[in-house]
């Protein structure tokens, strides 16, 4: 005949009390998009930057259409341009690519996508590193977008 030895079980801890569940995260808001993004502070001379880039996403996002295949390149267009707005916004933006900016803006107003995409092209090539440590984020799809743009005509 076999004996069984009960199993007695000793807590881990001498406490009395059941443990505390870790303390709630709250959600993280999500990243702005354009359709989000407050601007409520862009200074008046950087107010035109945000008027020609929303028209030029809309009209982009118009000739992309409602294609299933074109959302998520109309969703990320909306993101990038949410952050380079939080920029301005907040005043994180350089003087040199705000000026650039400006001028790039200047040239899409004009219908002028050549000088539009050499501006573009400065800010990636420019002998300040920076330029492109604080664009990289928003300027592939800017370029997208223009091209786009400039291929509707």
């Amino acid at each position: 005949m076999q004996t069984t030895v009960p199993t007695v079980f000793t807590p881990l801890s001498n406490s009395s009390q059941p443990p505390s569940p870790a303390p709630i995260q709250p959600l993280a808001a999500p990243p702005p998009t354009l359709h989000t993004v407050d601007t409520s502070n862009v200074p008046a001379s950087q107010k035109a930057v945000i008027t020609t880039l929303t028209r030029l996403y809309n009209e982009v996002t118009e000739a992309l259409g409602g294609a299933p295949a074109k959302k998520q390149e109309i969703e990320d267009n909306s993101r990038k341009l949410g952050a380079l707005y939080a920029k301005f916004n907040s005043g994180d933006i350089s003087k040199n690519a705000a000026e650039k900016l400006i001028q790039l803006c200047q040239a899409l107003d004009k219908g002028d996508y050549g000088n539009a995409l050499q501006i573009q092209v400065l800010l990636t090539t420019s002998d300040w590193d920076w330029d492109w440590d604080e664009c990289n984020f928003w300027l592939s799809t800017l370029k997208r977008m223009m091209k786009t743009r400039q291929n509707l005509r």
